[in-house]
């Protein structure tokens, strides 16, 4: 578990985590000054008057969240998540998903940055954007929650401020969490210190030992698996995957009936061949009668496969 200092530190964290996320996503190195602690009526009167979007979601059994963000900075973050050259100026159906696909990667950070502090996973919903006008602010500016401030910087774009709103008793909701965490670790502690005492007593027991399950490796068969015919029946999932690229989310919006989608592997080249989504060999696809099927090439060198593990 994590050693954080405060509550607030939790929620610090989380918006860096989710910032680092959003870096990777728009290939710009993105910055988050520190964090500013705010009354909600303070940060109210903060962004008055200015072009806010709200991106509302929940934190499962923590909170509801609320991260505020002006126009423009969402509209670069569209921008570079379309890879598009020149600035988006206004919102449209493709910009706006965009975005939302950039905040849902973002609080899903978030969420797993809370749940390796609190040693229990974090659900999220998917977010919503709204802009910010009079209903939504009846909705979030009143004494149940808290505002936390940050300056963000993203390269070739100006700075700007934004805001993570949370329920005020999500901080109590969260301290809960992680001393309930601390118990278990501390009862773990206990319980193994106890066990290596007790096992430090006993002079003339013997230990019970069991066969170990072993792979035998040998050279002259390639590997041969051997001491496990207990799981020979077990069934495996085999798939041969032709390739992969990658795709900018305009492209793949753009995608229809007939649109052809190009590989990064040079036709000709081996496939791989996977065993529950494991890497085990390599071959070339052949027709079997009316079927596809595939031909092994290379298998994969067991000796290796256990160094890379």
């Amino acid at each position: 578990m994590k050693i954080l200092k405060s509550i607030e530190d939790i929620w610090l964290s989380a918006m860096k985590a989710s910032v680092t996320t959003l870096s990777a996503l728009v290939g710009k190195e993105v910055i988050i000054s520190e964090m500013e602690r705010r009354s909600i009526n303070k940060v109210g009167m903060e962004v008055v008057g200015s072009p806010y979007l709200v991106i509302s979601s929940e934190l499962e059994d923590l909170t509801r969240i609320f991260l505020l963000f002006d126009e423009k900075t969402v509209l670069a973050i569209a921008t570079l998540m379309m890879g598009e050259e020149t600035p988006i100026e206004e919102f449209n159906e493709l910009s706006m998903s965009a975005a939302k696909e950039a905040f849902s990667q973002m609080l899903g950070a978030m969420a797993l940055s809370i749940s390796e502090v609190i040693g229990k996973r974090v659900q999220v919903k998917s977010p919503e954007i709204h802009q910010l006008d009079d209903n939504v602010r009846e909705e979030i500016f009143i004494d149940d929650f808290i505002g936390f401030k940050y300056n963000l910087s993203i390269t070739d774009f100006s700075t700007a401020r934004i805001y993570q709103v949370v329920e005020r008793e999500s901080e109590e909701r969260l301290m809960a969490k992680v001393s309930a965490e601390k118990d278990i670790n501390d009862k773990v502690e206990r319980k193994e210190e106890n066990s290596s005492l007790i096992s430090g007593d006993t002079a003339s027991a013997k230990p019970v030992t069991f066969q170990p399950l072993t792979v035998s490796q040998t050279k002259e068969d390639g590997g041969r698996i051997g001491n496990l015919d207990l799981l020979r029946d077990v069934p495996i999932q085999i798939s041969v995957e032709l390739g992969r690229t990658r795709m900018l989310i305009k492209d793949l919006l753009s995608l229809s009936s007939g649109s052809i989608i190009e590989l990064e592997k040079l036709a000709g080249e081996p496939v791989d061949i996977l065993a529950n989504g494991r890497l085990i060999a390599k071959g070339e696809v052949i027709v079997i009668d009316e079927n596809f099927g595939v031909r092994i090439t290379e298998i994969l060198n067991p000796d290796k496969k256990m160094e890379e593990e």
